[in-house]
């Protein structure tokens, strides 16, 4: 199986915003989070709106038994669907 890469970017800093590496470092981090965080939010609702639209379709039934079964032999934790 192929797998999936999740990929943010930030902002470089601006040359001469610190003179220390670790500040740096912990900035750039901070801005990795901040930006996994608003990449999260979007997933969550790119979520539940994928899941209203299996709702909504004919067969609706077999079509969430689908959907549960590839999440299950893929090991995608029932908190996370």
């Amino acid at each position: 199986m192929g797998s999936v890469r999740i990929t943010v970017e930030v902002p470089e800093l601006r040359p001469g915003s610190t003179k220390s590496a670790s500040v740096a470092n912990y900035v750039r981090a901070a801005m990795k989070v901040q930006a996994l965080r608003q990449e999260f939010a979007q997933a969550l609702i790119d979520l539940k709106t994928c899941k209203q639209v299996l709702c909504k379709r004919v067969p609706a039934d077999s079509l969430w038994a689908e959907t549960q079964a590839l999440c299950d032999e893929l090991h995608i934790e029932a908190a996370n669907r």
